[in-house]
């Protein structure tokens, strides 16, 4: 059966996604309804040419826009589950996205915040029209994502055969909206139709910490709290999913042994890995993790943070600072 083609948006349509894209550091909310105090008016920064919808005009007119681009997209009937990410920043789930992507039964978005849109009272072709064009416009960039690029050769990014699983990577925020308004998961239950699937993917927390500190000239103090805030949300937010709905992933584990670990998420969401799909996407994976504890100075107390941090968290109870 030949590839589906990418839906292709003209230039204002894509021009509204991509506006309608927010980076992986923003997990602000702006409702539908009242206006900007005037400092919200100030343009905001733009990250990798993406940015959010701000106020409710925007918010509406792409209410509007995918309403109308629904029409012309499949109907999804093939559909057999949603897909999409909690957990925490840098820790390599944008890999993990990229290469499931690649499969011709998957379409994962990148960084459209599925949640968030649920939350301004978009509907299910809406939703899924917005993950397709979503994926269609980060191929117009070259799947290139701060300074990584993800594009994965002679596999299905930006097609598909038959589309069994759709979602989207927006970790760091849907975990923290969710565990802020736990009833979001039921409307999400309530509005894809389809069983859900859910990707906790794990970075050692030293090296987590270290890249946010670093990135945004905060204190390892600071950034541990910071880190423990998204923690706390993923302790919310597990028990309100099913046995099945779940997978723990360690990153390090991922990138030591790509193609049996890729094929474990692929079981998961019962979609069938070819060899050669996996062979494409282990290409994209390095062997090992960078460990960027080591680019920072550490303090007795600042380690003894982290620890007490993973000390309360099963699922980081693996790692060390010398791991």
């Amino acid at each position: 059966m030949p590839p589906v083609p990418p839906v292709h948006c003209s230039p204002i349509e894509r021009a509204e996604i991509s506006d309608s894209l927010r980076p992986d550091d923003d997990d602000g909310y702006r409702p539908m309804t009242g206006s900007p105090s005037p400092e919200r008016r100030l343009p905001r920064p733009v990250r990798n040419g993406l940015r959010d919808p701000r106020g409710g005009r925007e918010w509406a007119a792409l209410y509007l826009s995918s309403a109308l681009h629904a029409r012309r997209n499949p109907a999804f009937s093939d559909l057999e589950r949603f897909c999409f990410f909690i957990g925490y920043s840098r820790s390599g789930a944008t890999l993990i996205g990229a290469v499931l992507n690649a499969h011709p039964e998957v379409v994962i978005s990148h960084e459209l915040d599925a949640v968030s849109y649920l939350r301004h009272g978009f509907r299910r072709t809406q939703l899924f029209s917005l993950i397709l064009r979503r994926d269609e416009h980060f191929g117009t960039m070259g799947r290139t994502w701060s300074g990584y690029q993800y594009q994965v050769p002679d596999q299905f990014q930006g097609q598909f055969e038959r589309l069994r699983v759709i979602g989207d990577k927006r970790a760091r925020s849907s975990v923290l909206q969710i565990a802020k308004q736990p009833e979001l998961l039921d409307r999400l239950r309530l509005v894809v139709k389809v069983p859900i699937r859910v990707i906790h993917v794990t970075r050692n927390p030293f090296d987590n910490i270290a890249t946010e500190a670093r990135r945004h000239k905060m204190s390892l103090t600071d950034a541990t709290a910071w880190y423990a805030q998204i923690c706390d949300a993923v302790h919310v937010v597990r028990p309100l999913l099913e046995p099945a709905e779940l997978l723990d992933v360690h990153y390090e584990t991922f990138a030591a042994s790509p193609g049996p670990a890729l094929a474990d998420i692929c079981r998961f969401l019962e979609v069938e890995p070819s060899a050669t799909y996996l062979e494409s996407c282990a290409g994209l994976v390095w062997p090992s993790t960078n460990r960027s504890r080591d680019a920072v100075e550490w303090t007795a107390d600042e380690r003894h943070g982290v620890e007490r941090l993973i000390e309360k968290h099963p699922t980081l109870q693996t790692y060390t600072f010398e791991q």
